[in-house]
C-alpha cells in the first residue's frame, strides 16, 4: 500500500461520496491507496453511508469511535489501522482539494524522513478563519519558533515509520496535531505547497470555544517543552 489518507468526520454525510470520488480522480492508477475514515458518533447516518460504499470500494475502511474523542486522538487511531507507507492526513468536509495529493506524494516519496504541508492561502479564509490563522501562526512563531508559514494546516504527508515514531510524543488532546509533529519531529525537509483552501458547502463548522480553548492549552503544554521552566 503506497499511501494510506486518514479523516476525521463527525456528521460529514453529505461529503462522504464527492471526496471519495474526488480523491479516486485525483490520483494516479499507480498510486495504491486507501481512505480511512474516523467516525467520531455521527448522528446523520455518515457511518451507515460508508458501510454501503464499503461493498462495492475496499479501498475504503472506517473506524467507528461512537463519541466525540478529539481530532488529534482520531488521527493516531487512523494511523494504527492503516496499512501506507505514507500516510496524509485531510479534513473530510471538502475545504481540502484531493488535486494536491499527487503533488503531495510525489515530495513526500522522493524526499526520506520529509513532511508535505498543505499550507492555506489566506486570502480564501472567512474573516473568522483568517483571524484564528494569522493569531494561531503567530503565537506558534513566537511561542514555540516553529517556522513554516501554516504550522495549523489540518491537510500534510509524511512516512509511516516518521509518524508512528512520533506517535508516543504526541497529545492525544491536541487539537491540531500537526502542530504537535512540528514541535516534537526532526525533518530532513519540510515542504510547503500552496493550496486554494475551500469555503465548506455542506454540514457545519466543528471550530467551536472548547476547541479554540483546547488549542491554547495545547500551546501552553507545547511552549512548556520548547522552553522548560529554570530553577535556581
Amino acid at each position: 500500500m503506497d499511501l494510506s489518507i486518514i479523516v476525521p468526520i463527525y456528521n460529514e454525510g453529505a461529503n462522504i461520496k464527492p471526496l471519495i470520488k474526488s480523491i479516486s480522480s485525483s490520483l494516479k492508477p499507480s498510486i495504491e491507496y486507501e481512505i480511512v475514515f474516523v467516525d467520531d458518533g455521527s448522528k446523520d447516518g455518515t457511518e451507515k453511508l460508508i458501510h454501503t460504499i464499503q461493498q462495492k470500494d475496499k479501498r475504503i475502511r472506517l473506524l467507528e469511535r461512537h463519541k466525540k474523542l478529539g481530532l488529534s486522538s482520531a488521527v493516531i487511531a487512523g494511523l494504527k489501522l492503516s496499512k501506507g507507507k505514507h500516510i496524509c492526513v485531510m479534513d473530510g468536509d471538502m475545504q481540502h482539494d484531493p488535486k494536491y495529493l499527487p503533488v503531495m506524494y510525489g515530495l513526500a516519496s522522493r524526499i526520506p524522513n520529509s513532511l508535505v504541508i498543505g499550507s492555506r492561502f489566506v486570502k480564501n479564509l472567512s474573516n473568522q478563519q483568517r483571524l484564528d490563522s494569522k493569531f494561531g501562526t503567530f503565537i506558534c512563531r513566537y511561542f514555540l519558533n516553529v517556522n513554516v508559514h501554516d504550522p495549523l494546516s489540518g491537510f500534510f504527508m509524511l512516512e509511516r515509520r516518521k509518524f508512528v515514531s512520533l506517535v508516543l510524543k504526541i497529545d492525544p488532546i491536541g487539537y491540531k496535531i500537526l502542530l504537535e509533529i512540528l514541535a516534537k519531529g526532526h525533518f530532513s525537509k519540510i515542504r510547503e505547497i500552496p493550496i486554494v483552501f475551500h469555503m465548506r458547502e455542506k454540514g457545519s463548522s466543528k471550530l467551536d470555544l472548547k476547541t479554540r480553548t483546547e488549542f491554547l492549552k495545547q500551546m501552553a503544554s507545547l511552549a512548556l517543552i520548547r522552553n522548560p521552566p529554570k530553577h535556581d
